[in-house]
C-alpha cells in the first residue's frame, strides 16, 4: 500500500504493537485522553500527539479505532466518518461502527488481531464489505505477522476465540508440560524452557512441511512406547474434547459480548 497518514485513536498495548510493526507504512499519529504509560511510549515510536479525536481525523487517511468496546461510543462521538476506519474492538461489528458515526456511507474494517503483534507475529482476521479497505487492511497488518479474510464477519468470533484467545491455551499447555517435568524432578526453569523450546520446534516443523499434526503424531510415537502411554493418558482425560469445547465457549462468548449495548 502507499503511505498514508495513519490515526491512532487509543493507544494502548495493542495500539503501541501494531504502531512499532507498521512504522514504514506512513506518517503515524495518536489520539489517548487517558492519562498513562501509553504517551511515553507513543513518544519513543515518535508519533505525533493530536490534541483531540476530530483532529486526528481530519490529518488522517485512515483511523486505526483501539478503544476497549465500552467506550466505543463516546470515542467516535466527535467524529465526522469521512475517513477509512479500521476498528480492532472485540465483538463490536462493522455496522455498528457504521451506526456511530454521523456517515453512513463510512468505509468500515474489522481485524481481530492477537497477542503475536507484539514481536510482529501475530494472526490477524479481517473483515470489511468494502472490498478496497479490506485489501488495503490485509496489507497494512501483514507487517506485523499473518493477516487473512474472512468470507462473513461472523467469523471473526471464531477467530476470536481460536488465535485471539489461543495464546492463552498455549501457555497453559506449556505450564502443564513443564509443571509435569518438575513433579518427576526437573528443576523448573530448566523444565519450563524444554518445554517451550519443544513446543516452538513442534510448531516450526508443522508450518514449514504443512502435514497434517496426525502424521507428525505417528512419526513420534513407538509401539508401546513412552509417547503412545502418553497419548492415551491425554485421551483418557479428554484432552481433544476439552480443547474444543474451550474454542467453542469462547466464541459463544464472543456473540454474546456482539449483542450486549
Amino acid at each position: 500500500m502507499s503511505a498514508k497518514t495513519i490515526g491512532f485513536l487509543g493507544f494502548g498495548k495493542m495500539a503501541q504493537s501494531i504502531a512499532a510493526g507498521i512504522a514504514d507504512a506512513g506518517s503515524l499519529q495518536y489520539y489517548d485522553p487517558a492519562e498513562g504509560s501509553q504517551h511515553e511510549a507513543a513518544r519513543a515510536l515518535k508519533l505525533h500527539r493530536s490534541p483531540n479525536a476530530r483532529e486526528l481525523e481530519t490529518a488522517s487517511d485512515i483511523v486505526l479505532i483501539c478503544v476497549k468496546p465500552q467506550d466505543m461510543g463516546a470515542a467516535l462521538q466527535p467524529l465526522e466518518g469521512n475517513k477509512s476506519y479500521i476498528s480492532i474492538a472485540a465483538g463490536i461489528s462493522a455496522q455498528k461502527v457504521i451506526s456511530q458515526l454521523p456517515n453512513p456511507s463510512a468505509r468500515v474494517a474489522r481485524v481481530m488481531p492477537n497477542l503475536g503483534a507484539t514481536i510482529g507475529q501475530s494472526v490477524s482476521g479481517i473483515y470489511s464489505g468494502d472490498k478496497a479497505l479490506e485489501k488495503e487492511t490485509i496489507a497494512l497488518f501483514s507487517r506485523i505477522g499473518m493477516a487473512f479474510s474472512v468470507s462473513r464477519e461472523s467469523l471473526l468470533h471464531a477467530v476470536t476465540a481460536l488465535s485471539g484467545s489461543g495464546p492463552a491455551y498455549a501457555f497453559l499447555f506449556l505450564q502443564s508440560m513443564a509443571e509435569g517435568g518438575i513433579k518427576q524432578g526437573l528443576p523448573a526453569d530448566q523444565s519450563f524452557e524444554m518445554a517451550a523450546r519443544t513446543v516452538r520446534a513442534a510448531m516450526d516443523l508443522f508450518l514449514e512441511s504443512r502435514e497434517h499434526p496426525g502424521q507428525w503424531i505417528t512419526r513420534v510415537s513407538s509401539p508401546a512406547g513412552t509417547t503412545i502411554e502418553g497419548l492415551a493418558t491425554l485421551e483418557d482425560h479428554g484432552f481433544r474434547a476439552a480443547v474444543i469445547r474451550a474454542v467453542e465457549a469462547a466464541a459463544e462468548r464472543s456473540r454474546e459480548l456482539g449483542q450486549s449495548d
